[in-house]
């Protein structure tokens, strides 16, 4: 299944915009160290695979190291889950696909205590839970960040999800943020796909892209795990991020404007949108 997401160069400047913003206001690491990128493979997450809570506990540990947040007192707990008697009704009915539209699959909540949840489905899908966990860790960072952002804090779960590309977990983000899935048996064929965090696989890609180039980071240590939508925004972006990043420096050494060499990251997808199209 093929799903290409368009968006403006407006939103784009939104994200770096407003990825800088986080450089300067997010609560900063011991030593002045920086985030890592941090990858799906053994080297961050070793865990086996349990599926169930105690799976999720030592991924939320190993988050929260990965964060530095290992001393920040939070309690984690799994949501009811409430998919079984849907889809059971579903599958007598005949139909035999599911699609659902949500934000992050976890919450946030302050009470007397702080607690993070998350729906029990994802013991099933580690990137997705490492990505639900890395969101909702950012809302305890953004918590602690007194100065209002330029969107203003009505645009704080967006922020939120670039806060987390931020702090290293944008291959993760990227991966999780549209999933489809099919199967087929001798009578039977069925499908579903589900939209998880705020923002589009497009705006993740480009924020990665942000990531890599803000960070000095080799774009191929993360492209090589995308999956191929943010995969292609990711590797479009990575010339329009740098020239920006000239444009700026030019600008701040009163230099004269630098002419645009490389083909633009919106005409790229707009190109990109155009083959796609034609294939259907």
């Amino acid at each position: 299944m093929i799903l290409i997401i368009m968006f403006t160069e407006e939103r784009a400047r939104w994200i770096y915009q407003h990825y800088r913003w986080l450089e300067t206001h997010l609560p900063k690491r011991a030593a002045g160290k920086q985030p890592v990128l941090v990858t799906p493979t053994p080297e961050f997450y070793p865990q086996a695979n349990t599926r169930n809570h105690a799976f999720a506990a030592a991924m939320f540990e190993a988050t929260k190291e990965l964060m530095e947040l290992q001393n920040w007192k939070c309690r984690l707990s799994s949501q009811r889950e409430d998919h079984a008697d849907r889809d059971a009704a579903l599958a007598r009915s005949g139909v035999y696909g599911r699609t659902e539209h949500k934000g992050a699959a976890g919450t946030f909540q302050i009470d007397e205590e702080i607690q993070i949840t998350y729906s029990p489905q994802l013991v099933h899908e580690p990137v997705a839970l490492v990505a639900t966990f890395s969101h909702e860790l950012c809302h305890y960072l953004l918590a602690t960040v007194k100065t209002e952002p330029p969107c203003g804090w009505k645009e704080h779960e967006p922020l939120t999800d670039l806060a987390a590309v931020h702090e290293g977990f944008g291959v993760f983000l990227c991966n999780s943020a549209f999933q489809f899935s099919q199967w087929t048996d001798s009578q039977y064929q069925g499908w579903k796909w589900r939209k998880q965090g705020y923002l589009t696989e497009a705006e993740l890609g480009f924020a990665l892209g942000v990531y890599c180039v803000r960070s000095g980071i080799q774009p191929d240590t993360a492209g090589k795990f995308l999956k191929m939508n943010p995969g292609e925004v990711f590797w479009d972006s990575i010339g329009y991020i740098t020239e920006l990043e000239e444009k700026e420096r030019a600008a701040q050494m009163g230099a004269p404007s630098i002419a645009p060499r490389r083909r633009s990251v919106f005409s790229s997808l707009a190109s990109l949108w155009r083959r796609k199209s034609a294939q259907k």
